[in-house]
């Protein structure tokens, strides 16, 4: 059989045979036999088998949680249980039941069992095959898993953290919630593993919607929505997937017998789609199918779809469902040439073709790993000598600033640049529904350096020897610096589709406007003060406040917030849009800015505040508030502001005399020195402005908060560098050649509470009325427009989010985060509609909405809805144009594309502070001077909040949880955990660092002390 050809299916009965004595029925109990007939499954005690999972009971204890995800509780009031507790254990089987005379299966399970499963169960010598031994059946009630779902179920901590909620928008960005309705056809992947199952029911658990799936061995697999990489709806009756049962094990014969009806669908599926996957393969080895999707360039990559795949494979546009889903599986195989779209795979269903000089490198680096060739030994070699060295330099050059230097007398072979480049290459962030193509190779490499005494080698492992090596300097990190990859095979056209007052002219891709399309629409606030507030360091100015008194209503208040306009310039057809929208926001790195919009192109002019006593253009969001802190009324327009005073945050709270958060430095014996604060800029009358602008931002908060706005966020990272930006000269070479690196950049690092208090909360409530009132504008208009909407909060326990919400501060702020945890309360991910949606933790309602407009220099979303804006307005002055510039079902599907590449940004932002959060943690630990530290040791006294179940990863055997650590900020893996322990959600326990990983996906494990 060729190795991509799919074995054929496996003996059912692996998931059946257990549970035939539950029926009502003369079949006996038969013999427990392993999978192949020839060996029997080793007996286990209970700490070792996939059954010890855990989750906490009301007295703060664990229960046992069965294989197959369903837990197992002792009754509690308020919590939804829905599963039964598995009687007895593993220990109660060892002994042989007595022979109970002939066995006879039933005709209806010969029709899906193998030949030899049924010999087998019929205690028939199993054909000519050498006899197997056997191992008594354990009780009814439970089941072996098969090492399949064990090697799924291991848990990975690198891809399965906890994530914080971001304080600035309270997005809860994050997958898309994916329902699979019951009796659908999936494939789910994790850690490189495929199986086929068919939905029988989800449940919220843990906080995450899990499906469960029955899969093609007879068993029940829980899994994540994001496991499922394809699904063919309604492959089976939905009442008949529901007639299956919730539990383990089938607990009447309809469910026994309905399980049996599924299994008989997906092996007559699977006979048809093993002959197609073979067909797949002649196919493509006949017409060479990688040379056909490759790109031409020999170092670009290349895109393609399963939808396209198909159609070359099988040589029609007319292809099947099970057509698609041989053409996805071919290429998820071919994983050397082929690498699938890290985010929403299943709605893009995408492939990235590999250059055909990578592809060239990985396959040399496998044929010499093959081979045993020994360039592999004298790379090695060249490795030791190269690491000895760097470490010496790191211990001499401590606290030295960084600096490269030139390595003299490093010579590489061609095959040592190829193994180099083949370690380069796989520091890619990749998903792990793939076979990993450098995983087998890059081991062995760095087993003979045997410079690494490592349980597991990773791609951690492999940064850290190019590190070490020098083609990486040890502040390199990889993940913001990935070789180009991701651009689009087929760009997106923000050209409007319909005739435009926003196009008056035709304009090329390098073509600004030639003049303010809405200058006599724009609104002059005469010399009305603006006060623009931000931070000390900010680089885009990008909006203001005014307030304006009603002396006809003295209780009501019109609250201006000023946004800048780089839309007087920019239309949306020029190459900076366009760019703007591959990037989706400016990254604020730690060692780097990455700005959405060209400093050198001019867009510097429009950052508010910019030119002293020049007007500024701006787009301006009013809103009428009541005494109640409601929307009375609301205007949006173009205008001018001719007096804008800039101010800092710490002004205005001095001014304010309010009580900030202060930042905390835990690696720091004396905070460092700051500047003090000169408040002398606010004059009387802007004092006035500022107290009142205060006043009317509590009332709308409290407003919110009667609809239900919550925040739920922890302390977080804030990290200074120094210097910053990093040069280039101090980098890696891009030719991967080794230099000598010394010293190291200056890392502060604090601790920042982020609950919004004063001047930010001032700024912060003022950007969050400002965005609902534009949706109010596209609503009144009946203009589509993409507004970021979050459901309603969920919890698994009845009245969770009822006890979270009265737990509310008058600010909605929840002061005890750990409830939330305990509540085990969560809110769906956010989300872009074209429809006025609600925004629960914002206390947006439905029918209101929240569409982004306030930091058009820094996000594609709000520039985008300027232009949307300034063709409304146009319209409704007099042109004859619709309100809409883009239709909605083009919005859609752009929204969809805004928010992968927004969240992409969002992740790689919190990635790289990350990295330099933990390796400064990595330095303190192996600081040479470390005995003449002033101060205590922050590290010595660790404390950790359990943040997720306990559970057992099946791969290392030792049970963990996701952890906070408030001392760091930070999130981290508790390992080691001992079984009996008990522990609950939210509980403190003290710990020590156990092991620091860097590389792509920074993590600390950490093990109780």
């Amino acid at each position: 059989m060729h190795r991509h050809a799919l074995p054929r299916l496996p003996d059912v009965s692996a998931g059946l045979r257990h549970s035939f004595s539950r029926q009502k029925s003369t079949l006996p109990k038969a013999p427990w036999f392993s999978e192949d007939g020839e060996k029997p499954f080793s007996k286990r005690r209970p700490s070792e088998g996939a059954n010890s999972f855990s989750k906490r009971d009301k007295d703060g204890s664990f229960s046992k949680r069965d294989c197959a995800g369903t837990f197992s509780k002792r009754p509690r009031e308020g919590v939804q249980s829905y599963s039964k507790r598995p009687q007895g254990g593993w220990e109660t089987y060892s002994q042989r039941p007595e022979s109970s005379g002939p066995k006879k299966v039933a005709k209806a399970l010969q029709s899906v069992l193998s030949p030899q499963a049924c010999a087998q169960l019929e205690g028939k010598p199993p054909g000519l095959a050498k006899k197997s031994k056997q191992v008594p059946l354990p009780p009814q009630n439970t089941m072996p898993p098969s090492m399949e779902k064990l090697a799924f179920e291991a848990q990975d901590p690198l891809t399965d953290t906890v994530s914080l909620p971001e304080a600035d928008d309270q997005d809860a960005f994050g997958e898309v919630d994916q329902r699979f309705a019951a009796g659908s056809f999936l494939e789910i992947r994790r850690n490189g593993l495929r199986e086929f199952g068919v939905v029988l029911y989800t449940v919220l658990l843990d906080r995450k919607w899990t499906v469960h799936s029955l899969t093609a061995r007879g068993e029940l697999w829980p899994h994540q929505e994001h496991d499922v990489q394809f699904q063919i709806p309604n492959f089976v009756d939905k009442q008949l997937a529901e007639d299956c049962g919730m539990t383990l094990i089938p607990e009447s014969e309809k469910e026994m017998d309905s399980r049996v009806q599924v299994l008989k669908r997906m092996r007559s599926f699977e006979r048809s789609f093993e002959n197609t996957m073979h067909e797949v393969l002649e196919h493509a080895r006949t017409i060479k199918f990688y040379d056909q999707v490759a790109h031409p360039d020999s170092k670009t990559w290349a895109q393609i779809t399963i939808y396209d795949a198909a159609e070359k494979l099988f040589g029609s546009r007319d292809v099947s469902l099970e057509q698609l889903l041989a053409a996805q599986t071919y290429l998820m195989e071919e994983s050397t040439s082929y690498v699938v779209e890290q985010r929403r795979f299943l709605a893009k269903q995408t492939f990235w073709v590999r250059p055909r000089e990578d592809v060239e490198v990985i396959k040399a680096v496998h044929q010499m790993s093959l081979e045993n060739d020994p360039a592999l030994n004298a790379f090695a070699e060249k490795a030791r000598t190269l690491v000895s060295a760097s470490r010496v330099r790191a211990a001499e050059s401590f606290r030295e600033p960084p600096s490269r230097h030139p390595l003299e007398g490093v010579e590489l072979t061609e095959k040592d640049k190829t193994i180099l480049r083949y370690l380069r290459l796989s520091l890619r962030t990749t998903r792990r529904i793939q076979t990993d193509p450098f995983s087998i190779p890059f081991s062995q490499i760095l087993k003979k350096t045997g410079l690494y005494d490592l349980e597991i080698y990773d791609e951690s492992s492999v940064y850290m020897l190019l590190s070490e090596m020098g083609v990486l300097a040890p502040w390199q990190e990889v993940v913001t610096r990935e070789e180009a990859r991701f651009e689009e095979l087929e760009p997106v056209s923000l050209r409007p589709t319909n005739a435009s007052p926003m196009l008056p002219d035709p304009l090329g891709p390098q073509d600004f406007y030639r003049r303010d399309l809405v200058d006599s629409l724009r609104h002059d606030f005469g010399n009305t003060p603006v006060y623009v507030i931000d931070d000390w360091g900010a680089e885009e100015l990008d909006d203001g406040v005014s307030i304006e008194r009603i002396p006809s209503e003295p209780d009501n208040v019109w609250l201006h917030i000023h946004v800048a306009d780089p839309t007087t310039l920019l239309p949306p057809t020029h190459e900076i849009s366009r760019n703007a929208f591959r990037l989706s926001t400016s990254s604020y790195l730690l060692d780097r800015t990455i700005r959405m919009l060209p400093p050198d192109a001019g867009f510097h002019q429009f950052s508010l505040g910019q030119e002293p006593g020049q007007p500024d253009k701006v787009m301006t969001f009013s809103v009428k508030v009541n005494s109640r802190g409601e929307i009375a009324d609301y205007k949006v327009r173009a205008a001018v502001v001719n007096n804008v005073r800039t101010l800092k945050y710490d002004m205005v709270d001095v001014a304010l005399g309010t009580v900030v958060n202060k930042m905390t430095y835990p690696f720091n014996a004396v905070a460092p020195n700051r500047p003090s604060v000169d408040s002398s800029a606010i004059d009387s009358a802007a004092l006035e402005d500022l107290r009142l602008l205060q006043q009317t931002v509590r009332k709308l908060v409290r407003a919110r908060v009667r609809n239900g706005a919550i925040t739920m966020c922890l302390p977080m990272i804030e990290l200074e560098l120094n210097p910053r930006p990093l040069p280039d000269d101090i980098l890696g070479s891009s030719e991967l050649i080794p230099s000598a690196f010394r010293g190291f950049p200056d890392i502060l690092y604090g601790i920042v509470d982020t609950r919004e208090t004063g001047a930010r909360e001032l700024v912060s409530e003022s950007m969050k009325t400002a965005c609902r009132v534009a949706s109010l504008f596209f609503r009144d208009r009946g203009i589509p427009a993409l507004r970021r909407s979050v459901g309603a909060m969920r919890s698994e326990r009845v009245g969770g989010v009822e006890e979270i919400l009265k737990a509310r501060a008058e600010d909605g702020f929840i002061d005890d985060y750990y409830s939330t945890i305990r509540n085990l309360v969560s809110a769906p991910p956010g989300r872009y509609l074209t429809t006025p949606g609600p925004h629960a933790l914002l206390g947006v309602p439905e029918g209101e909405g929240y569409v982004k407009v306030t930091s058009p220099l820094r996000r594609f979303g709000d520039l985008f809805a300027h232009w949307q804006i300034k063709h409304a307005l146009l319209a409704a002055a007099g042109d004859k144009a619709s309100p809409v510039l883009y239709p909605e079902d083009w919005l859609s599907r752009f929204g969809e594309e805004l928010e992968t590449r927004e969240f992409d940004a969002k992740r790689t932002e919190r990635i790289q502070l990350e990295y330099w959060a933990h390796l400064h943690i990595q330095r303190w630990l192996s600081d040479p001077a470390a005995a003449e530290r002033q101060g205590p040791d922050p590290l010595q006294h660790l404390t950790a909040r359990l943040m997720t179940t306990p559970n057992l990863n099946t791969r290392t055997r030792d049970n963990n949880a996701q952890v906070y650590i408030p001392e760091l900020g930070m999130k981290s893996v508790l390992v080691d955990l001992p079984q009996e322990l008990d522990i609950g959600l939210g509980d403190e326990v003290n710990v020590k660092i156990k092991m620091v990983k860097l590389g792509m996906r920074p993590m600390i494990e950490v093990a109780l002390r």
